[in-house]
């Protein structure tokens, strides 16, 4: 009997693969650590990862919107 295939979580890459100095891509919104760990992980913790991107990612649309800087470190 066959095992169900794995699911198939899309990475958040944008191709735009830039650390600020919060060590958080600039593209994606990922930290260097959950880049790292994204070949290696499951779909649940992908799914985690994501969502944690995104909401950095939100943050940032959401201050801007603001006006507001963000301070994120030496990039």
């Amino acid at each position: 009997m066959n095992s169900p295939a794995p699911e198939f979580v899309p990475s958040p890459c944008r191709e735009i693969c830039q650390l600020d100095g919060a060590g958080v891509c600039i593209g994606c919104g990922r930290t260097g650590t959950e880049i790292g760990e994204w070949p290696r992980a499951g779909a649940e913790r992908r799914r985690q990862i994501r969502a944690a991107a995104q909401r950095r990612l939100d943050e940032l649309v959401e201050a801007a919107k603001a006006g507001e800087l963000v301070d994120r470190g030496p990039a």
